[in-house]
């Protein structure tokens, strides 16, 4: 557990806070999760994992997205489309043709939470899948044009998405 005896309030850290959230929750010693739940009520909408097919079936009409994963000493992204998901055998399947594939635990997925924030300061909207440990599995983010600014239909459709599990 680390001390948390010289850090400031976590309210106070989080007003303008514009990095990694993972990071953040281990300084103050709580999972991801427990952090996101502490995110403003207005900007995150948290529901529980059993969604988790719609909500990949919903974004595989998204076009392009960026689909991120991390582990202690790796951050990976791709931009990619979303591949249809199916249900087979206790995993969810999903297979492109452009190479992005694979396989999830039916049940590995304990909650989803949509999240719009300011991430490297940058306004960002996300969708992150949690596994039992509060932890992300990984996470899809609203797409940007070459301008940089996000994709207006795909804002709309996060919107649209977060607004069904409110």
């Amino acid at each position: 557990m680390p001390d948390t005896t010289y850090l400031p309030p976590l309210e106070e850290r989080l007003k303008g806070f514009s990095g990694f959230l993972e990071r953040l929750s281990k300084e103050y010693g709580m999972t991801t999760l427990e952090l996101v739940h502490k995110l403003p009520a207005a900007d995150t909408t948290i529901t529980s994992g059993e969604a988790m097919l719609d909500v990949l079936k919903d974004v595989s009409e998204w076009g392009d997205i960026l689909f991120i994963t991390e582990a202690r000493e790796i951050i990976t992204g791709t931009s990619t489309t979303m591949p249809q998901v199916f249900n087979h055998d206790g995993y969810f399947h999903f297979f492109g043709t452009n190479g992005f594939g694979g396989h999830i635990k039916e049940d590995a997925c304990k909650h989803i939470a949509f999240i719009n924030r300011s991430f490297q300061k940058r306004p960002s909207r996300s969708s992150h899948f949690y596994d039992s440990d509060g932890e992300p599995m990984f996470k899809i983010f609203v797409s940007r044009e070459l301008s940089g600014e996000m994709k207006e239909d795909q804002i709309t459709r996060w919107e649209a998405l977060a607004a069904r599990f409110q």
